[in-house]
């Protein structure tokens, strides 16, 4: 920026010193989603054999070269540190779409329920953007978060966030903030729900509560025919 280049440690990294980062937090992550394949039984000709197809795919992830770059632009990472992070949830992708893996619904179960999970990303395409091997983890992550759904893994909070905000904004042309905190949090959980009430309090006294009955767009109709037109689409 306006000729001068700027270097830096990378960041969400402990730094040792000068540019040199403890890289003990990027690899404690990538051992919390068992980084190897797990079958349940001995292969039947001495190793275990992949489709030319499913190595293909499984190359989108294997092209990464752990250099921690999606991991220092990370947004999430810079206010939680629970995150598992991009690189460490791109690896675990490639262990879920590995055919000769026998855990795949276990990997998804803990990637679903964990705390600092799947439904964690906020989908800022930062981690897309700076990869120098076109991993795209923010991808790879998207994918799991499908792959959870089909699975059934529907009663979490990250799962109930993203259909209550789809529901919402296809029904009223925008979105219903009051639902989307409640149904967020689970109708039936007391204690988050509870968690919620100081939050609308300060809201109330700063005028910055919503509505209770959400206002509907002026174009609502426009906005329900795009969703009736991309739900054709993935038919």
């Amino acid at each position: 920026k306006d000729g001068e280049l700027n270097i830096e440690p990378l960041a969400n990294h402990s730094v040792i010193r000068d540019l040199v980062v403890s890289v003990d937090s990027f690899f404690s992550k990538i051992k919390e989603i068992t980084p190897y394949l797990t079958p349940k039984s001995e292969p039947v000709t001495g190793e275990f054999i992949a489709s030319n197809e499913s190595m293909e795919n499984l190359l989108k992830s294997m092209n990464c070269i752990m250099c921690g770059v999606c991991v220092s632009d990370c947004t999430v990472l810079e206010v939680d540190k629970k995150f598992i992070g991009p690189a460490a949830l791109a690896k675990a992708w490639r262990f879920v779409e590995d055919p000769r893996d026998d855990e795949k619904s276990q990997r998804i179960s803990y990637l679903n329920d964990t705390e600092g999970g799947i439904w964690d990303c906020t989908r800022c395409m930062q981690c897309v953007e700076v990869c120098p091997k076109d991993v795209a983890p923010m991808d790879r992550i998207m994918e799991m978060r499908e792959t959870a759904i089909r699975l059934g893994h529907k009663n979490s909070p990250g799962y109930r966030h993203s259909e209550t905000f789809y529901r919402s904004v296809k029904k009223h042309g925008r979105l219903d903030e009051t639902l989307l905190a409640i149904s967020s949090a689970g109708w039936t959980n007391i204690p988050r729900l509870i968690d919620l009430i100081p939050i609308g309090f300060k809201a109330l006294i700063r005028g910055k509560l919503p509505p209770i009955i959400p206002h509907k767009a002026e174009k609502k109709e426009a906005i329900k025919n795009i969703y009736v037109k991309v739900e054709k689409e993935d038919e």
